[in-house]
């Protein structure tokens, strides 16, 4: 008997709606800690942070479904999470790259110094493509914090790959492998990626009353709150450990109560289900700014950060002005929306032209 779907037309434009808020409270958390904007602002410094587990959790779901819906094979998989990831992550190293060539040789001094992701080396360029920035002794990218995330999803990917298409002794050589490269940083944000995908698997079958869900918000904003509460104590302690044992966990510090909000994101999503189907007329009909906004969230998450490099090394901010901070946010995103007409809104025709390609190549030649 198949499971029913948690991912249901009305949960997948809530779920955009949820990647495309996401994407603008990390805009928005950076402007404020770059100094782009000095007001009042509603979110506390980890808000930022805090939307990146939002998406390692989303990202579990939407992938996990996928594979459900069409299983495919291992190459159809491969090729899918390539074309959708290179286009953008290629393009933002070059821009960041590029960028930085430019705003050096005009000699501006930047106000951000973010070592070492303000230090143009091969190493800045080459460890990123491969995506093992995060992984050892990797650097990020120039004037891109906010790739460290990627590097993580990737790996994510590959994991739950071998697990999901491999078997037996091949699998366990090959999660042993892909473990020992993405290193421990990544391995330890893992089981946050893993919520997402066991809502895929499990979470179908179960359709809780208005009342549970109503039970199960309260739990999953709880958890939001405590998490983000004791974070920075978290982090303080963990500071502690990695000192002794010589391995900087960097965006993982927080992991402990990383493991709690992604919990709550989890139940957040659980508890929204039976409302989103309930209110799907609604979302229906705002399925189109919703659509658009999700659909440039990774060209808006990945190449914002290197825009605030420009504005910051020429002197330009909004000061503590909310108009002139909305202004510039909104100049921000429709770049971003602009650029994603050639780089993410390309990912399904290059995965159609791969799939061409090596479908091609594995036919027999004629006798």
């Amino acid at each position: 008997m198949e499971r029913a779907p948690f991912v249901t037309p009305a949960m997948s434009i809530l779920l955009d709606a949820v990647r495309g808020g996401a994407a603008i409270v990390v805009l928005l958390g950076h402007m404020v800690q770059t100094g782009i904007y000095t007001g009042p602002y509603p979110f506390g410094p980890l808000a930022q942070h805090n939307a990146v587990v939002v998406f390692f959790v989303l990202s579990g779901l939407v992938i996990a479904h996928s594979v459900a819906d069409h299983r495919g094979t291992l190459r159809d998989y491969a090729i899918a999470r390539a074309t959708r990831i290179l286009p953008v992550s290629l393009f933002a190293l070059g821009f960041g790259t590029a960028i930085y060539a430019i705003v050096t040789a005009f000699d501006l001094e930047p106000a951000l110094q973010l070592a070492p992701y303000d230090r143009l080396s091969p190493a800045t360029v080459l460890l990123p493509a491969a995506f093992l920035s995060e992984s050892w002794q990797g650097v990020g990218p120039v004037w891109n914090p906010p790739y460290w995330s990627l590097a993580y999803e990737v790996w994510f990917y590959a994991l739950f790959g071998a697990a999901y298409w491999l078997e037996g002794r091949r699998r366990v050589a090959w999660l042993a492998v892909l473990g020992l490269v993405a290193g421990w940083r990544i391995l330890l944000m893992l089981p946050i990626w893993l919520m997402g995908a066991a809502l895929a698997r499990y979470a179908g079958d179960w359709q809780p009353t208005r009342t549970k869900a109503l039970q199960l918000a309260l739990a999953g904003v709880i958890a939001l709150f405590v998490a983000s509460d004791l974070g920075h104590v978290a982090s303080l302690a963990m500071y502690v450990v990695h000192a002794q044992v010589d391995y900087p966990l960097k965006n993982s510090n927080y992991f402990l109560t990383d493991y709690l909000f992604g919990a709550g994101i989890a139940l957040l999503f659980v508890a929204a289900r039976p409302f989103a189907e309930a209110g799907h007329a609604r979302l229906h009909a705002q399925r189109g700014p919703i659509r658009w906004l999700a659909g440039f969230s990774f060209s808006l998450y990945i190449l914002h950060w290197p825009m605030l490099s420009v504005l910051s090394a020429c002197g330009i901010g909004a000061g503590d002005n909310p108009f002139g901070f909305a202004a510039l946010a909104a100049g921000i995103v429709g770049l971003c929306a602009a650029i994603a007409r050639i780089t993410e809104y390309r990912s399904r025709d290059l995965r159609r032209w791969v799939t061409a390609r090596l479908a091609r190549r594995s036919q027999p030649l004629p006798a």
